[in-house]
């Protein structure tokens, strides 16, 4: 029986699409908004019978904050209103600068997003630029005072690390001016360079350049020693928070929370089936207006599926992965069935065992992927 459950409200809508951005993100469809929005609840009340405690609801995108005001207060009162959420449930929607004024803050506040995310990326405006964001400094400078001044205590900044013409010192500063302002959480993602991307093209052509690798793990590095100094847990390999500040939707995903994805293009993990919507927002409306399934790929999380996402993702946390609980739930003695290649990750400093749980080392994050396929690699021999 499930007594935890996550939501996810997917918005595809941006002003601008940035170069780097390969999600399922459309600009130049605005007139499908309302539409759009009465899909949404649509598809909600599919769900309505079953539900237990909302953990979690998070508005993702594209760009949420872009997306009709009052058509996002409509949504979240419908899921108070139809859903079991208390006091506590985290309620969080993104927002980038240049699509968000004062006056919406106060009006996501007062309707009940109690956590914000805020996309800045980067603090310098030439680099802004280059990766095509929409917003400058001074914007994302503003909308963090006017959040504050909104009554927000829990924001949330991301931040991307690798990108072109990025310097470690450049990094420094923008880990210093973020940190500065005390949000309550810090993202800092290594920039993963997409194909069919504009950013992956311009690169390709040679008309802008990545720091080398050295440089990417040294930002990294830079990334955790820094914040941690300045006070913030490193709680998952991207993300960093105050204590009592993690985020309680994305820890859901890392620890197996089931979760409902509503929208064109969400996921959903209920029981053992995963499922993908279809990615078109058009095409999204027409089925729900004609009451039909938006579903366009179902998966069976098999034995074999789970176990190899329980390493992926217990090993992503920094707290790692409960061996005991892991034999639990899999019958599997993850220090004996892979004991060799254990050892050998061990020796090089990438894991290690503390208090019963299988962990990487700072050195083990720079290298994640690597540790993470090897061990899989052994559990599938």
């Amino acid at each position: 029986m499930i007594t935890e459950l996550s939501l996810y409200l997917h918005l595809p809508f941006c002003k601008h699409k940035c170069y780097y951005c390969d999600f399922n993100s459309f600009s130049g469809k605005d007139e499908l908004m309302p539409d759009y929005a009465d899909a949404l609840i649509s598809e909600m009340q599919s769900f309505l019978p079953q539900s237990p405690l909302i953990k979690s609801v998070y508005f993702g995108g594209g760009t949420p904050s872009y997306f009709s005001t009052e058509l996002l207060v409509h949504l979240i009162q419908f899921i108070k209103e139809h859903f079991f959420i208390n006091a506590f449930t985290e309620v969080t929607i993104e927002a980038n600068p240049g699509t968000v004024h004062f006056k919406d803050l106060i009006r996501f506040h007062e309707a009940g997003f109690n956590r914000l995310s805020l996309g800045l990326q980067a603090t310098q405006d030439q680099l802004l630029q280059v990766i095509g964001r929409i917003h400058t400094w001074q914007d994302f400078l503003t909308s963090y005072k006017q959040a504050r001044e909104s009554g927000y205590t829990n924001i949330g900044v991301d931040l991307i690390f690798g990108l072109p013409g990025q310097t470690i010192e450049a990094w420094q500063d923008s880990l210093e001016r973020v940190t500065a302002l005390k949000p309550e959480h810090i993202s800092a993602y290594g920039l993963q360079l997409e194909p069919r991307t504009k950013l992956a093209a311009l690169v390709e052509h040679g008309s802008l350049k990545l720091p080398s690798e050295d440089d990417v793990c040294a930002m990294m590095q830079r990334t955790m020693d820094y914040l941690r100094d300045n006070g913030y847990e490193h709680y998952e390999i991207s993300n960093f928070a105050k204590p009592g500040f993690h985020s309680i939707h994305n820890t859901g995903y890392w620890s197996g929370r089931n979760y409902l994805g509503f929208g064109a293009g969400a996921s959903s993990t209920y029981h053992q089936d995963r499922w993908v919507n279809i990615t078109d927002p058009g095409a999204y409306i027409q089925v729900q207006k004609n009451r039909i399934s938006a579903v366009a790929s179902l998966e069976v999380i098999d034995h074999t599926i789970a176990i190899t996402e329980a390493v992926m993702l217990g090993l992503r946390m920094r707290k790692g992965i409960d061996l005991a609980q892991f034999q639990a739930s899999f019958q599997i003695a993850l220090a004996d069935q892979a004991a060799d290649e254990l050892a050998r990750l061990t020796k090089q400093e990438l894991l290690r065992v503390q208090d019963g749980r299988l962990l990487l080392t700072d050195r083990g994050v720079l290298l994640s992927n690597y540790v993470i396929a090897s061990l899989l690699a052994k559990l599938e021999e």
